[in-house]
């Protein structure tokens, strides 16, 4: 029987071919196999909130300060958590910044906030009408009020100062505070009817130093932490950090000061764990690492950065 000889462009083509087909099967297994795209980020009220997966655009993603595409990371120990990279500017902003003489910040940003004269309920009074605050505090600023007068039937608060208090002589509020700047605080005096009256925190106006929490304030300067804060207790200046923060703050006895060091404690895989009206949050600090950060965020669930203003962004997380 004759040998049949094969042809040298036969055997060319037929290993191309062989080739094309593997290749096209790589193809297929990486697309079946691929990580999902980027996850994209709209604001929601106060937190940020993770929307259905979308393809990644190159562009960058504003969260309040510089922040870069959030990326889902895939490594067996960051399961649920994608990386988000924050500028160093954002440091000094948000519900949980420390600010005094030693650690002061800038000219605050007044976009979020809001005139009272415009968004305040009847159940307190203004000292003029060019008070103005975070939509945020200004929101439950008037809850609380509207809660003090139905508990004590009195309409007697007067806002006497945000991020302007006059402190002449004559004022009712004696001192500022270089976190006024940032439209989160609340100075009060209280209508005499004859006269106005510095606040004490006493008799039936002590109602709202001892329910603030509720409504996300903080009595800046406290009782009985004076060694801690460096300052007498001041009932008349309220700082507000949101109502998770403020109950814990509360449930701990703990001043802005020493629950900014305890939140150091935690991070994204060991948070510190609270439940607050069947709410369960994770709030966890993470380090900045200079001009750019690299943080890690839930990929799904609502969640809030701020900084603390002494090196660290904290996050607040609601866990579904």
């Amino acid at each position: 029987m004759a040998k049949r000889h094969l042809r040298k462009g036969r055997v060319v083509l037929a290993m191309a071919a062989v080739s094309l087909a593997i290749m096209g099967a790589d193809h297929v297994r990486r697309d079946l196999f691929q990580p999902e795209a980027n996850t994209s980020i709209v604001v929601s009220g106060t937190f940020k909130e993770q929307s259905a997966p979308a393809k990644d655009t190159g562009d960058a993603q504003i969260l309040g300060n510089p922040v870069s595409n959030t990326t889902e990371f895939t490594g067996m120990q960051n399961v649920g958590f994608s990386e988000t990279t924050l500028s160093s500017s954002a440091l000094s902003t948000g519900n949980l910044a420390f600010i005094d003489s030693v650690h002061p910040v800038g000219e605050a940003d007044h976009s979020e906030m809001v005139n009272l004269m415009d968004a305040k309920n009847e159940f307190y009074t203004l000292v003029d009408d060019t008070v103005m605050l975070n939509e945020e505090a200004a929101d439950a600023l008037n809850s609380m009020m509207a809660d003090y007068t139905a508990a004590t039937g009195l309409v007697d608060f007067i806002v006497y100062g945000t991020t302007k208090t006059y402190t002449g002589p004559d004022s009712f509020c004696p001192e500022k505070f270089p976190e006024s700047v940032t439209g989160n605080t609340v100075d009060f005096a209280i209508n005499g009817y004859a006269s106005v009256l510095p606040y004490d925190g006493r008799d039936e106006e002590g109602w709202v130093v001892d329910n603030c929490e509720k409504y996300g304030f903080i009595v800046r300067y406290p009782q009985g932490k004076e060694n801690v804060t460096g300052h007498e207790y001041c009932p008349w200046h309220l700082r507000y950090v949101g109502k998770v923060h403020a109950a814990i703050m509360a449930e701990k006895n703990l001043c802005f000061d020493e629950y900014i060091k305890f939140l150091k404690d935690f991070t994204y895989n060991k948070p510190f764990k609270y439940s607050i009206n069947e709410v369960n949050y994770e709030i966890y600090s993470a380090p900045s690492t200079g001009e750019l950060t690299t943080v890690m965020i839930p990929v799904s669930g609502n969640y809030d950065i701020s900084g603390d203003n002494m090196g660290s962004f904290i996050i607040t997380a609601i866990k579904d």
